[in-house]
């Protein structure tokens, strides 16, 4: 059940970030509590936020976001923690993640990522120039299997880290979150995240709004072993995140992250969440 996780963690870490990159969904912004317009199209704002992970219920783990988004730059921090089998097993994992704001979308200049685990340590460091990634350094170094499908030299251009992708999905004044295609390099594997409209569902608290649900496809490109999981989470269509438009921060905030592994629904659980607009002052938060 755990390996599976683990096996899995480049594609359903980077949907389960999507659930951190601003919980804000469950609390209710007034219209004082807006940020003023930024060149880039995409506001101001800090968020601090703590939630758990859970598979069929169960406890699995917390993860930790903070990004502080300003009006020319950004940066993006998570900490990930899961444990089981009564702590036999553990893995625990950083990931940094900064860059520019242009043209109203992220332009990523830094990433780094560093786990350990009770099975193997190592860290991914990624450097970006104007056309992609111009430097990465993967540890430990391990050979590839023999059917792994090639990565080139193109794959690394015109590229999102994974928090980055995060970024140019959730703060932006399109109409819908889903429509949207991004292209991701986690150190090791391209992969594309496409998302597709399913369906409108209330939002929790808030009488008469609603949050837009998207499916997320995800798409193998390069630096993947052809393995049953990766045909598997190719061809699943259920794995969902709910957005709630915040049109005033130009934000599009996940409310829910739902993920299918082999051993059930994995899923987000907000606990905690503080969200400040530096240029009004305004703090809005929620536990």
């Amino acid at each position: 059940m755990i390996m599976y996780q683990v096996q899995s963690r480049r594609v359903r870490g980077c949907v389960l970030a999507l659930g951190s990159a601003a919980l804000a969904a469950l609390v209710p912004l007034s219209p004082l509590a807006t940020a003023a317009p930024s060149p880039t199209g995409v506001s101001p704002v800090r968020v601090d936020a703590s939630y758990k992970i859970t598979l069929n219920g169960f406890d699995l783990g917390t993860f930790r976001f903070k990004s502080n988004v300003g009006r020319t730059s950004y940066t993006l921090d998570t900490d990930v923690q899961i444990s089981a089998l009564l702590g036999v097993f553990h893995w625990k994992g950083v990931t940094h993640s900064s860059g520019t704001l242009k043209a109203k979308a992220p332009k990523p200049a830094d990433f780094r990522f560093n786990y350990e685990s009770s099975v193997r340590n190592g860290s991914v460091t990624m450097g970006f120039d104007q056309n992609g990634i111009d430097r990465l350094t993967v540890l430990p170094v391990t050979l590839e299997a023999p059917d792994t499908v090639p990565l080139t030299r193109s794959h690394l251009n015109n590229v999102f880290d994974p928090l980055s992708a995060i970024m140019a999905i959730t703060h932006t004044d399109a109409p819908s979150p889903c429509g949207r295609k991004v292209a991701i390099f986690d150190g090791k594997q391209r992969f594309d995240i496409d998302l597709r409209y399913a369906r409108e569902i209330p939002v929790e608290g808030v009488k008469g709004e609603t949050a837009t649900v998207c499916r997320v496809k995800y798409t193998p490109i390069a630096g993947y072993r052809p393995t049953e999981e990766t045909r598997q989470l190719a061809a699943t269509n259920d794995i969902e995140i709910a957005f709630r438009v915040v049109s005033a921060a130009k934000l599009m905030l996940p409310q829910s992250v739902s993920v299918p592994t082999a051993a059930g629904e994995a899923r987000i659980n907000l606990e905690r969440v503080n969200i400040e607009l530096p240029e009004r002052g305004q703090v809005a938060s929620a536990n």
